[in-house]
């Protein structure tokens, strides 16, 4: 029998494979790029909404390694999972990363106040940002930001190249 520290331990490990399982599978329903543009790399679906990452509005604002800010659009589309392309939002999202430490904050209202994106936060507190953020970065720099940590998949990354 499992004490409860293991059971704990045992739970989030089948937890994160489940999370990860379903995100990478979860996209199978949206385009991988919005009318099949190469710019409009799909970041995030969720509900019938998918939001892509336009490539060409990437704008890197601080270049000061270890430290990074750069900008991005995203754009919503409503009913992305039956194939509908009518863009319902574009909003930018400002990413704020340290290198050294490995950590990334999203700034959504562009007024510097930098939000920590927990990577092993959910997807309420991640989703669509966390994504974009690293979508951006790999973009920026041709560098994955998350390096060979298991947070997103191949798949997640060829789309972007």
């Amino acid at each position: 029998m499992l004490d409860d520290e293991k059971f704990k331990k045992f739970f989030m490990l089948l937890s994160m494979l489940s999370i990860m399982m379903c995100s990478c599978t979860a996209f199978a329903n949206y385009p991988t790029h919005l009318y099949g543009d190469k710019n409009f790399i799909l970041c995030d679906g969720h509900m019938g909404s998918a939001w892509y990452v336009d490539r060409s509005s990437l704008n890197v604002q601080k270049y000061e390694p270890p430290q990074y800010i750069i900008a991005v659009n995203v754009m919503r589309v409503d009913n992305a999972d039956r194939r509908s392309t009518e863009i319902k939002n574009v909003h930018t999202y400002r990413f704020f990363y340290n290198s050294d430490l490995g950590q990334m904050y999203a700034d959504f209202n562009n007024n510097d106040n930098w939000r920590y994106l927990n990577p092993q936060g959910s997807w309420a507190e991640t989703g669509i940002s966390m994504p974009a953020g690293e979508i951006a970065f790999v973009l920026a720099y041709n560098y994955k930001f998350y390096g060979d940590r298991a947070y997103y998949s191949d798949d997640f990354y060829n789309r972007i190249f």
